[in-house]
């Protein structure tokens, strides 16, 4: 075989950005509909089609009910690429492709076609480096700037230690043969067979500009 390069899941343990920004708006929405409709890995694997790489959904099935698996595939969605394009650490440059952008941030309402896309995605977007083992700790940096933004995980240090025993882990609803979300992971099998939109007041990032 040979590397797919689809790291496309974005860490999601530690995150800040604006109200109401389109990245997570889209993937709250997507999450939600996922889970009220009980999809499995099977309805996963189609949101990808017709190009899926099928290694990368299977192996890390349980981190796209709601996870870094599910909130990098819809960064892509909103920047109108494929779910399962990677990702590099630094900043985000949605510009780049503008008709793909534009038609990915069709859900924030309140602009008209000819604003600038800054305006669709507020802000600036950076993607930081993640490294387990950064001198003893796990650290996250922005390796454009060389600059250390946070770190956790310290020597001697047990943050789960005092977690209920009984308190089962997500990634035991991971099956080895079979389809991820048939068993374990719902609590039932209703399905609610609708799907919820969300939308995005795209003026309050033009007021802003404005004063």
């Amino acid at each position: 075989g040979k590397p797919v390069n689809h790291r496309m899941c974005l860490w999601n343990g530690w995150i800040a950005a604006a109200p109401g920004h389109p990245f997570l708006a889209k993937v709250i929405e997507t999450v939600t509909n996922n889970v009220r409709n009980r999809f499995t890995s099977v309805d996963v694997d189609q949101m990808f089609c017709p190009n899926p790489e099928l290694s990368v959904l299977h192996a890390f099935d349980t981190l796209f009910t709601a996870g870094p698996c599910i909130l990098g595939s819809m960064v892509n969605t909103v920047l109108g690429r494929h779910g399962q394009a990677p990702f590099e650490s630094g900043e985000v440059k949605p510009w780049e492709d503008d008709k793909n952008a534009k038609k990915g941030t069709s859900f924030v309402k309140g602009l008209d076609d000819e604003d600038d896309l800054f305006l669709r995605i507020p802000g600036r977007s950076i993607i930081l480096h993640q490294d387990k083992w950064d001198m003893g700790a796990h650290r996250f940096t922005f390796t454009e700037k060389n600059l250390v933004v946070a770190a956790t995980d310290m020597p001697d240090y047990d943050d789960r230690k005092n977690l209920e025993d009984d308190v089962e882990h997500y990634s035991n609803t991971h099956v080895k043969a079979g389809i991820y979300g048939l068993e374990k992971l719902y609590k039932d099998n209703h399905k609610a067979n609708e799907d919820l939109r969300f939308f995005v007041d795209g003026t309050y990032a033009l007021d802003r500009v404005q004063v």
